[in-house]
């Protein structure tokens, strides 16, 4: 990563990793705590879901929620309403995101916002920049098995995850020069931290590792190819996909983690 002097144009590529993506809070505020000015937000999976309160101004908001959720709450939020294509309907995210969310399309974020989706009748990636924020936002974070798909006219939709874990590419789609992306999806290479911390884990803990070993493989392939400017990539491998109870641990480690690299990288601030 070479030195530059300040940033005119950033654009910020926002990974999945379910409850780890409450890191990204803290990113975001050591980049706003260091001037860092975001003109351009491309969320994946949980990363759309922080990237669409930043992008709207309502981070606050979704700060105070993850503080006060436990991990009953948290939990409940994925094992709603049941159905054939999926184990929950995300009737509970959809009310979520209704409520708190202060525009209704992505036209209208005071940040210019891309979510990224995977078509499953293709297997193409879906970049969604118009129309409903909460559908784009519900259409990204569809995780397999967990989420109902996404119907629009065009696609069935499931977590973007399975395409673009960590969506610089998009970024540079949107126009941004230089871009900051956060990597939630490294997995512990020590033999002696288990993936999993139960013997007889439970189905979505199954499906959370499952999902983590195949990005953390696609992240680390994009990654290569389309490097960003500013890699941001917090130790998390010790927290589990459904520790949402742990807000403030996440938190901070994304911003201790963010001051860190941007030290150590060398990533002045704009005057």
């Amino acid at each position: 990563m070479g030195e530059f002097c300040s940033i005119q144009s950033a654009g910020l590529a926002l990974g999945g990793g379910a409850a780890r993506g409450w890191a990204h809070i803290g990113v975001i505020l050591a980049l706003a705590e260091k001037n860092i000015r975001i003109t351009h937000i491309a969320g994946t999976s949980i990363g759309a879901f922080v990237g669409a309160f930043y992008a709207t101004n309502e981070l606050d908001i979704l700060i105070s929620n993850v503080m006060h959720l436990d991990w009953r709450h948290g939990v409940g939020y994925f094992t709603s309403v049941p159905s054939k294509t999926g184990m929950t309907n995300g009737r509970k995210i959809t009310e979520f995101l209704e409520n708190h969310l202060s525009v209704e399309t992505l036209e209208e974020a005071a940040i210019p916002l891309c979510t990224v989706a995977t078509d499953l009748r293709t297997g193409g990636e879906v970049i969604l920049s118009r129309g409903s924020i909460v559908d784009a936002v519900r259409a990204s974070i569809a995780i397999p098995g967990v989420f109902t798909p996404v119907q629009t006219e065009d696609f069935l939709l499931v977590d973007g995850g399975l395409v673009n874990p960590v969506p610089v590419c998009t970024l540079r789609r949107m126009g941004a020069e230089t871009i900051i992306a956060v990597d939630l999806n490294g997995v512990p290479t020590d033999p002696d931290v288990p993936l999993l911390e139960k013997e007889q884990p439970n189905m979505l803990e199954i499906i959370g590792v499952s999902a983590n070993i195949i990005e953390a493989g696609l992240t680390q392939k994009r990654l290569a190819e389309d490097p960003p400017d500013l890699l941001i990539r917090p130790d998390l491998a010790h927290i589990s996909y459904l520790d949402f109870n742990k807000g403030e641990e996440l938190i901070r480690l994304g911003y201790e983690t963010a001051i860190q690299t941007l030290a150590t990288d060398g990533l002045k601030e704009e005057n």
